[in-house]
């Protein structure tokens, strides 16, 4: 009798450190996967300085446009008000793609971080459901 106790107990911390290392091992794939994603975004970011380099720039054109046209418009030198109002409308169209453009950066500025969430939850949820009927079985035994 007290054999079979004895395998009994050594079968259950068998079966409990090999669960264990079932969890360790998944939760470091977990984490490797985690890892991956954040270096691609990471990687894609830096990919989008340059872009966000060039909207300063555009908007540093922009503001020296804005203020040739108001000297313009203070001192018409044979220029019509007509296309003095034309040039006006034209750099404000190009101010709100910039802003557009802007907010667009900024979007996928915070995507790396959102998707890495997403990511983890993901797997967390995965882990969750490969290792519950695993304890479910292992409480039912």
């Amino acid at each position: 009798m007290s054999k079979l106790i004895k395998d009994l107990f050594l079968a259950m911390l068998n079966a409990t450190l090999l669960l264990i290392a079932l969890c360790l091992v998944l939760g470091l794939m977990v984490v490797n996967r985690a890892n991956s994603i954040t270096e691609t975004f990471a990687t894609n970011l830096i990919k989008l300085e340059p872009v966000k380099d060039e909207v300063v720039g555009a908007r540093e054109d922009i503001a020296a446009l804005r203020t040739d046209l108001a000297d313009l418009k203070a001192n018409p030198s044979g220029l019509s008000e007509a296309a003095l109002n034309q040039l006006g409308t034209r750099v404000d169209a190009m101010s709100e793609r910039m802003d557009g453009l802007e907010e667009t950066i900024q979007e996928v500025k915070q995507m790396p971080y959102d998707l890495t969430e997403h990511a983890i939850e993901t797997a967390a949820d995965r882990f969750g459901q490969v290792v519950a009927p695993l304890v479910a079985n292992r409480a039912d035994q």
